[in-house]
């Protein structure tokens, strides 16, 4: 069994512009709650994560990025900062996308929509993960700084493996599908 997700990457410099938000945004969370934070050369943008597939699913995936994608190479820039889940206790600190949230649900029906039960796909990125309860509203001030990042290039997505260790999870390439006009 590989813990298997599929996912678009952003540049580098977009990496940088959103790991300066993410350092920024630890003193006024970690007032309140413990996190653990995505590293910048880590980050990217989920479509669907498997969790523990066996082979079956990972042939299914690869068969699905095995042509390309009928979606134009886009842009995204990110805008905003909020939480999920929406009510209740806060679990994850997120950065939104501004530009490109339509192309990014069109290419995630594409290539999610025949492999899973299609659910709500909010396109985000993940800074944090909370790993204790704090009440929402303690978190009211940093939702409402205004952050800014990108434009990033999509021009594929990638089937991952993340393989965890006490370092924190290495996600390896496994499969791509160029996006094409």
């Amino acid at each position: 069994m590989k813990r298997l997700f599929i996912a678009v990457d952003i540049d580098d410099a977009t990496r940088e512009q959103i790991g300066r938000i993410s350092a920024d945004l630890r003193t006024p969370l970690e007032k309140y709650a413990k996190a653990s934070w995505v590293r910048p050369d880590r980050m990217h943008l989920t479509l669907h994560f498997f969790g523990s597939a066996d082979a079956t699913v990972e042939q299914r995936v690869r068969a699905a990025l095995a042509s390309p994608i009928p979606e134009p190479p886009f842009d995204i820039t990110f805008d905003g900062v909020g939480f999920f889940p929406e009510h209740g206790s806060p679990r994850v600190l997120w950065v939104g996308v501004r530009d490109g949230a339509e192309p990014l649900r069109r290419v995630h029906k594409n290539v999610v929509g025949p492999l899973a039960r299609l659910d709500v796909f909010t396109p985000h990125l993940t800074l944090a993960r909370l790993r204790n309860r704090v009440p929402r509203a303690k978190f009211a001030q940093i939702a409402g700084i205004p952050v800014s990042a990108g434009p990033s290039r999509i021009d594929r997505v990638t089937l991952y493996e993340s393989r965890l260790s006490p370092a924190g999870p290495a996600y390896v390439p496994l499969a791509a599908a160029p996006l094409t006009p």
